[in-house]
């Protein structure tokens, strides 16, 4: 996998920043034919709260030069899917990179 890039780090600092996630995935990600990092897919779980009006805020008050796409979860939500082991959440937790991760 990857080694984790400043545009990443710079990124993931924002989105825990701003959204006070206690756990930080990198599930998706795609290289330039050069190997460097050319987009990537996160999702950040938050404790508590509205995590549709928070992925909003996150893609209004991030200016990125990576290219990202996030989902967002609070803590209630992200348990109950992971419940599932076939739900898409169950997946990112199995195979994602956890970037953060707070008690």
């Amino acid at each position: 996998m990857m080694n984790m890039d400043d545009r990443l780090k710079k990124l993931s600092d924002e989105i825990i920043r701003i959204s006070g996630a206690c756990r930080l995935i990198l599930f998706s990600y795609k290289q330039d034919t050069g190997g460097n990092l050319s987009s990537v897919k996160l999702c950040a779980v938050i404790k508590s709260g509205d995590s549709q009006e928070m992925e909003n805020k996150l893609y209004l008050n991030i200016d990125s030069e990576l290219p990202f796409d996030i989902l967002v979860y609070n803590q209630a939500e992200w348990d109950n899917l992971l419940k599932d082991e076939m739900s898409f959440a169950s997946r990112i937790n199995s195979l994602g990179r956890v970037l953060h991760a707070a008690d």
